[in-house]
This record gives structure tokens, sequence and C-alpha cells, in this order.
């Protein structure tokens, strides 16, 4: 399930980078981060409801983790509906930065403490 969220965020990521580099204007580059920020705390909330499920010990830690992107991407998404314009390179570079770090080790850590506990019903997928 988790693998599966992952795919469609590095999706999401792609497709905003590509109106970021095809200079599609700010309405298509806020329709693409508005996509990214939904599915991102809809991932988050069946990440965290799975830590919490299993009493994991960097919760907290792993929390900080995706309040600091959900930050990221809003303040970006506000700058852009205010008419503002945005680095293209530092975001994209941020972005692909946090999202590899963050699932090769903060999720991998996760994914590890899953495997040790038992298995409860599976967390309904998204529609």
């Amino acid at each position: 399930m988790i693998d599966g969220d992952h795919g469609k965020l590095i999706g999401l990521l792609n497709a905003l980078f590509e109106t970021m580099e095809s200079g599609q204007g700010t309405e298509h580059m806020g329709k693409a981060m508005h996509a990214l920020i939904a599915y991102a705390r809809e991932h988050f909330e069946r990440e965290e409801a799975e830590m919490q499920r299993i009493q994991y010990v960097a919760a907290l830690v792993h929390q900080a983790e995706h309040l600091k992107l959900l930050r990221k991407l809003v303040e970006l998404k506000e700058m852009l509906d205010a008419g503002g314009r945005i680095n293209v390179p530092a975001v994209a570079e941020f972005l692909s930065q946090w999202l590899r770090d963050h699932i090769l080790t903060t999720d991998m850590r996760l994914a590890a403490a899953l495997k040790k506990q038992p298995s409860s019903a599976p967390i309904a997928q998204p529609h």
C-alpha cells in the first residue's frame, strides 16, 4: 500500500516538474501543486495511522518531516496563488531531494518496523 502511494507521489511530483519546466503558467503549476499537496496529505495520514498502530518509536520525527514538506508545498502554492514567481530549479531540487531522502531513509526505517509487527486488517486503499 505505502509503496503504491510512493509511486503516485512520484508521478504527481513529475507532473509538477513538467508544468514547471514547460512554462505552462502559474495556473497549471498551481493545479499540479494542489494535486501533490492533497495526495501527500492522504499518504501521510495513512503512514501516520500505521505508525500509531504499531506505536512506532520514531513517529514524532517522521511526522515532523511530513509537516516540513507540507508547509513548504503550501507556502509555494500560496506564493503562486498571489502571483509570485518561484525559483524552479531550487524548488525541483528541494522536492526531489526531500522525497528521495525521505523514502530511502525515513520510510525504509518505518517499513522495517512494520515488518516486525503482526499485521492487522489492511488500511483501505484510496479511491
